[in-house]
């Protein structure tokens, strides 16, 4: 896997983690500033685990190929690879939101 997808993927969680941030603040004043961040940090993993869920349901779902099976070795690797992911929009998400939550406050 190339480097490149997993940078563009955490500046995405960063980017949204920070957007989501500003829109909660806006929709829930009365929210805590930590409630706001974490729900925030939470919607990019969120979908990302409901598309790797999905995925890794549909490839088990497929019919048996005539030839070699390898469907257990795809499944694996779209759960490990989706995990992954989920982690690093998780983290990313944090970190967006905790910046825009702190830049918040500051205004």
């Amino acid at each position: 896997m190339n480097l490149t997808l997993v940078l563009i993927g955490f500046s995405l969680a960063v980017l949204m983690g920070a957007g989501w941030t500003k829109v909660l603040a806006q929709l829930r004043p009365q929210w805590s500033a930590r409630r706001r961040m974490l729900t925030a940090a939470s919607f990019l993993p969120l979908i990302t685990l409901i598309i790797t869920v999905a995925g890794v349901v549909w490839t088990a779902s497929l019919d048996h190929p005539g030839g070699g099976d390898m469907r257990d070795l795809a499944v694996r690797a779209i759960a490990v690879l989706g995990f992954a992911f989920t982690c690093l929009a998780m983290v990313g998400g944090l970190i967006g939101a905790g910046m825009a939550q702190r830049k918040w406050r500051q205004q």
